[in-house]
């Protein structure tokens, strides 16, 4: 059969850097609190060892959440990218089936299996690996003949007949 490739982790790139950009809003936040204040107003003007405290304490827990965000996730991003340039990955061959498919609302995990291998992903979950749901464009349909490679659970590429 004649595929075409719909995702690619290599070609696909960090695509998760959005979640540790948000944590980026709140150092941004942090750092108008620490330049600040000592001029906040009511209670926290009247108490500065407080205010100090919890300014400091804001940003701290800002620029580490901001930075595990982004290691974990640029982590996940580059262990798969790595495995299928080392090509220590499963690949399978078929038709989906057991397709269940995310509604426009979210709140499940999209499913569906090949040959015996099934695979749940969602467009609301951070991964480096596929997470297109249908409900949001998607190309995984019920019956598709596809080709799956994949490391555990994570689609690192995913080709559909043309």
């Amino acid at each position: 059969m004649d595929y075409k490739v719909v995702f690619d982790v290599a070609s696909a790139g960090y695509k998760s850097w959005d979640f540790p950009a948000h944590g980026l809003i709140l150092v941004g936040v942090g750092v108008i609190l620490i330049s600040f204040r000592k001029r906040l107003p009511g209670w926290w003007g009247k108490h500065p060892r407080v205010s100090n405290v919890f300014t400091f304490f804001y940003f701290g827990f800002a620029v580490f959440w901001t930075l595990i965000s982004f290691f974990s996730t640029y982590h996940n991003y580059t262990s798969l990218a790595e495995a299928e340039k080392a090509n220590s990955v499963s690949v399978v061959e078929g038709v989906v089936t057991n397709f269940k498919p995310m509604p426009v609302t979210g709140h499940t995990m999209e499913k569906f299996c090949v040959s015996g291998a099934c695979f749940e992903y969602s467009d609301y979950v951070i991964t480096g690996g596929f997470n297109n749901t249908s409900s949001h464009g998607g190309p995984i349909r019920e019956g598709l003949p596809v080709r799956v490679t994949y490391v555990r659970n994570a689609i690192i590429k995913l080709e559909v007949v043309k």
